[in-house]
């Protein structure tokens, strides 16, 4: 699809090993929509999902924080849609658990943790809270809020996969991420970024097609084909169910279960199915799954060891001079910066039609 985020993998038997290499942090994985924001200024906030589609997102600030009644300008967030479930009400978050691009300076060439999560909860999250303090921002009349999504060392998976942290959560967890604490973003799929979920929710975007068999002898039989992108020939097929009636050309989201595929839900977010890489890597986790008990014991026996000098991380850069510490010199992942140069091109031309 040409999506400029950054694509995990599977965690599986091979890949798990990155753990014991370098530092990773870890967060909750969300069942949510994924979204870009790209933030060009002032009533021109902007979402753009998997599939490239580009929407304005009307009634949201975002206040600069030496000055809360300028806006940031130029700035690309990457995080997710959840609708968290609070006192009956549904209420929408988009969490954002990366930044790419802060007023110009491309953020995404430093490392992830503390710098670009600081950076989202210092210049993102916090001045908005400051500004809804001095009533300069009225969250009734947003559309949803926006929070950092946070990340914790490795040794806390197993407490991000108890009963009471999905308690504490107002929305469905589903497995959990692993991102590195030192590398820089990554555009399109990006190897190092592990995506570990039980075996009863690993699953592949596919897309349907329903055909019907017949022939000498034969009842006519309905028979759902899976297709991956890019790809003439199915990758498999699986058993045609009422559930299926109205989902011809529709992708859809299945999980493997008792030697065939059971459909789960439509993937009402994407027009493209999983890649044939990214299916093949999800079938290799189920054939050979990192269970939970495998991944905790991996991660208490073999996970990368800190030294005495990151044992105590140092005092917190002022925002400012971390995005400072950009050299002029240094040119992000051309691939991102390419897109974000052609949807700011894209969204100037529809505003100036206006």
């Amino acid at each position: 699809s040409g999506f400029p985020g950054c694509q995990p993998v599977s965690m599986d038997t091979e890949n798990i090993k990155l753990l014991s290499e370098k530092p990773y942090r870890v967060s909750w994985k969300a069942d949510g929509t994924r979204y870009m924001m790209l933030i060009l200024k002032e009533n021109e906030v902007y979402f753009i999902d998997r599939d490239n589609c580009v929407f304005e997102v009307s009634a949201l600030r975002f206040p600069h924080r030496k000055d809360l009644k300028r806006h940031l300008v130029n700035t690309l967030l990457d995080g997710e849609m959840v609708i968290d479930k609070v006192n009956g009400l549904d209420i929408p978050r988009y969490l954002a658990y990366d930044i790419i691009k802060f007023e110009d300076c491309d953020v995404g060439k430093l490392e992830f943790y503390p710098v670009r999560l600081s950076c989202i909860d210092k210049e993102i999250v916090q001045p908005r809270h400051q500004a809804m303090k001095e009533g300069l921002i009225d969250k009734a009349t947003e559309p949803f809020s926006v929070r950092l999504k946070q990340f914790w060392d490795i040794t806390q998976a197993a407490s991000l996969l108890s009963e009471k942290f999905s308690r504490m959560l107002s929305h469905e967890p589903d497995g959990l991420i692993f991102q590195p604490s030192k590398d820089h973003y990554v555009a399109g799929r990006c190897s190092e970024v592990l995506k570990w979920k039980p075996l009863s929710h690993n699953s592949v975007d596919f897309k349907l097609k329903i055909v019907t068999e017949e022939g000498d002898g034969l009842l006519r039989t309905k028979i759902g084909y899976l297709y991956v992108g890019g790809k003439d020939q199915p990758f498999a097929q699986m058993r045609y169910t009422s559930a299926l009636k109205d989902l011809d050309n529709k992708i859809i989201e299945c999980k493997f279960q008792d030697k065939q595929w059971i459909f789960m839900r439509e993937r009402t977010d994407k027009s493209f199915p999983n890649s044939q890489n990214t299916a093949l890597a999800v079938c290799n986790s189920i054939l050979y799954p990192t269970t939970k008990e495998k991944l905790l014991n991996f991660i208490d026996q073999h996970r990368w060891t800190q030294n005495d000098q990151d044992l105590m991380p140092p005092p917190c850069s002022r925002s400012s001079q971390i995005v400072g510490s950009v050299s002029d010199e240094d040119h992000f992942s051309q691939e991102i910066m390419k897109e974000l140069y052609n949807l700011t091109q894209f969204l100037n031309f529809k505003i100036q039609l206006k």
